[in-house]
């Protein structure tokens, strides 16, 4: 009994250790519907597509704002204060992920493309072998704007197997041009290597298709996340992509799946010249006899339309192609 008042007294007492979010900025509970009905919002914009997008972007991002009784001014400031808390940042883009989920659901959305995969096994043949961080959250400044991985090759990865890398981003920014580079490189039995990039501008579903190899197995599986800065470096202006439900979707090789092959190099040998027999130089001497006959025979064009250096004059009109 004793030991159990000691703990709860330190449970408590780290509790109100713990510190909070400055008054003058919005708490994480009102920030995170701000978040989901922002989100909600550019979903919508999105669906309008062309220039459109882009004002109706903008409009009901200002609908969501007087919706919750936030300026502008309040929610640039707050994104700068969880700009420098990234985990707690980080804690209410979880919670907005989920939210969007269980409402989808509720509509009657079905499990979807990103969902579809976790259901089987990792030793089946078709699996969801991620086995890194599903959530991160990037930003374009050093130490921060890039994501490396490895995936550790096993038993499980079969010669053919063919991969898919797919994730959901969202992102916030105040102004600049959205790019993120994804990039993943395969390297095989042989040096032969294999390199698939994507760019990302739109926040949504990505996926990064990794084509199968036939011929060699797979030795080597590695890539990136990089969160470009659009060639504007000013650090003042808050730019944030945050990735969530990340997999890596492994496809065998057994005749039911499609599987894209990699066509092999051209190998140019220095001794590839092919080695004529004696008829079929005759052959090729014979044609280019008749060749060399033919312009011979060929008619002079008249003798005042060619100068004394053998050069036509430039007035001189060379008959058209038909």
């Amino acid at each position: 009994m004793k030991h159990s008042v000691y703990y709860l007294f330190a449970l408590l007492l780290l509790t109100a250790c713990k510190p909070t979010v400055p008054k003058e900025y919005i708490q994480p509970g009102d920030m995170e519907d701000i978040l989901y009905d922002y989100h909600l919002s550019q979903a919508m914009a999105r669906q309008t597509g062309g220039e459109q997008a882009e004002y109706n972007r903008m409009k009901y991002f200002a609908a969501v704002l007087k919706k919750h009784d936030v300026t502008q001014a309040d929610f640039d400031s707050s994104l700068v204060y969880y700009y420098s808390h990234l985990e707690r940042l980080k804690d209410i883009y979880t919670n907005v992920n989920e939210r969007l989920e269980e409402d989808a659901k509720m509509l009657g959305a079905s499990v979807g493309e990103i969902n579809r995969y976790s259901q089987y096994s990792a030793s089946g043949d078709t699996a969801n072998i991620w086995k890194d961080r599903t959530e991160l959250l990037l930003m374009p400044c050093p130490m921060m704007n890039r994501y490396d991985f490895t995936v550790k090759i096993d038993t499980t990865f079969h010669l053919g197997d063919s991969f898919m890398f797919q994730f959901v981003s969202e992102y916030i920014y105040q102004s600049g041009i959205k790019d993120a580079l994804v990039c993943f490189v395969t390297k095989y039995e042989g040096d032969s290597i294999i390199q698939t990039t994507n760019h990302v501008s739109v926040s949504g579903l990505s996926q990064v298709r990794i084509p199968a190899n036939r011929e060699n197995k797979l030795k080597e599986m590695r890539g990136f996340i990089y969160l470009t800065d659009g060639n504007d470096h000013d650090v003042t202006v808050r730019r944030m992509m945050f990735i969530s439900q990340v997999q890596l979707v492994r496809f065998h090789n057994n005749g039911k799946n499609e599987v894209i092959d990699v066509p092999k190099p051209t190998i140019h040998k220095t001794d590839s010249v092919k080695q004529l027999n004696n008829d079929e130089r005759k052959q090729i001497d014979s044609l280019r006899n008749k060749a060399f006959e033919r312009i011979r025979n060929r008619p002079l064009p008249p003798r005042s339309r060619i100068m004394s250096n053998g050069v036509a004059p430039r007035n001189h009109q060379s008959p058209q192609r038909r």
